[in-house]
């Protein structure tokens, strides 16, 4: 507002000055004109009417020796050119003071040797800039009282935002992990905020959950295998009788032993995982080839069980990926359907791309898993009742999803019907597939009738 003030002042006041100018030169050029035609007592009684009837305008005629021939300017030296002079009054008590200002142009007039002085009185100008100066101090006064007033306003809402999240904040330090920072629904920056900070909580609240879920089960499920271990130990101390005695209850306590620090081993692989410690090893994987491996480690292991494993696998599916988390991944959905699977059951293992879209595909035509079980048999130690008593820590498929969240891999449970169908959405291929490259479905030493259809 004060450079606007600067910019106005200056320009009304220079339009201004020079409108007077112009009327200065107008009646300067007039008086002159005159003074060329008649004499210079004619144009002495031409400034005597003038005065009379232009108040606002003073004038002055001196000859070449400076003596005053007309008007009534006063304090003013003989030359030519422009002037400000200020005009002097007194007061009731006699005291001189300023009464106007004016501008005077001097104009030498040759054919007469007498100087004429044009005045005119620069009252409106001074009273237009007194009344600028009051306009911009009343409207910068008004501006100013507002904009600390929507300032309070504002500062006011911000810091109750503000608090809001602290008193968050401290309730959640204290212990209120269901406290939420409270959201508005003006979708503005504080609302973002707030959004972002409640899925933050939320995130922590579910990461502290699953903290103790795992510590609840890590003390159910390990306290059987160590009360095994030293019920075992005990029994020996009590009625080993000899050396061969005693050296089988120390196999079997190194064998209950492995079992726990193999539980251990993959919690702690989980954890990693879940960290992203491996996030750096990521590098171009060719995924057929782990199919095509994992397919050949366990078409024996299958045949030996009286089972069927079938391959479907396209061939340059390259993705980018850790080759040896992926095929753990795949490797252990392989045996989960072999080992929870009766015989003559079928299995297969597919990969297709179509369009740059990876899907693998593990099916079978055993007992499935029951629809409300689907999303609980991610969960570390979690085991279905007739799987209990086969060998397992119940953490296979925990890893399985902690690999497949590091490779943004979506894996869905559905009923194959009947058994288990296992779908894995692999993120885009790097590489798109030539047609001419695919190998055809490969069947091993099964009729195809007796595959299960997709």
């Amino acid at each position: 507002m004060s450079a606007l003030f600067g910019i106005v002042f200056l320009a009304v006041s220079s339009a201004v000055e020079d409108q007077i100018k112009i009327a200065i030169e107008a009646k300067t050029k007039l008086m002159v004109h005159e003074a060329e035609v008649d004499s210079l007592e004619d144009l002495a009684n031409m400034i005597s009417k003038m005065e009379q009837v232009a108040r606002a305008s003073r004038f002055l005629l001196v000859d070449s020796k400076g003596q005053r021939l007309a008007g009534s300017l006063s304090g003013i030296e003989n030359s030519a050119g422009w002037t400000r002079i200020d005009l002097k009054g007194e007061d009731s008590d006699g005291n001189s003071h300023k009464k106007e200002a004016m501008l005077v142009l001097g104009t030498f007039v040759p054919e007469k040797q007498a100087l004429l002085f044009v005045g005119q009185s620069t009252a409106e100008l001074d009273d237009l800039k007194s009344f600028i100066a009051r306009s911009f101090i009343w409207s910068a006064t008004t501006t100013c009282g507002l904009a600390i007033a929507f300032g309070l306003v504002t500062a006011s809402a911000f810091l109750r935002r503000v608090e809001a999240v602290n008193t968050a904040a401290a309730s959640i330090m204290a212990g209120d992990l269901a406290h939420r920072v409270p959201v508005r629904g003006t979708n503005d920056e504080f609302d973002r905020l707030s959004q972002n900070l409640n899925h933050m909580l939320d995130r922590i609240d579910h990461l502290f959950e699953q903290l103790r879920q795992v510590s609840n089960d890590i003390a159910h499920d390990l306290r059987t295998p160590l009360s095994r271990l030293r019920q075992g130990l005990e029994t020996a101390r009590a009625k080993a009788q000899s050396v061969e005695t005693y050296a089988s209850a120390i196999d079997d306590a190194i064998e209950q032993t492995n079992e726990i620090i193999s539980i251990f081993g993959s919690l702690l692989r989980i954890a990693q995982i879940e960290a992203g410690v491996n996030t750096q090893e990521l590098r171009s994987t060719d995924l057929s080839e782990i199919f095509g491996r994992v397919y050949g480690a366990y078409e024996s292991v299958a045949q030996d069980q009286g089972k069927y494993l079938v391959q479907r696998v396209e061939s340059g599916v390259v993705i980018l990926g850790d080759r040896h988390l992926l095929t753990q991944m795949i490797s252990n959905f392989v045996e989960n359907a072999l080992c929870h699977t009766l015989p003559g059951t079928t299995i297969t293992v597919q990969l297709t791309c179509d369009n740059r879209s990876v899907v693998g595909l593990i099916t079978d035509n055993g007992p499935g898993i029951p629809e409300e079980s689907r999303d609980k048999v991610f969960q570390r130690f979690f085991r279905l009742d007739r799987s209990r008593s086969t060998p397992g820590s119940g953490l296979g498929l925990s890893l399985v999803a902690a690999i497949a969240a590091m490779h943004h891999i979506t894996i869905t449970l559905s009923d194959n019907k009947p058994g288990l169908r296992v779908v894995l959405s692999f993120p885009q291929a790097q590489h798109q597939i030539d047609p001419s490259i695919r190998t055809s479905p490969e069947l091993n030493a099964v009729d195809q009738a007796a595959a299960p259809a997709f």
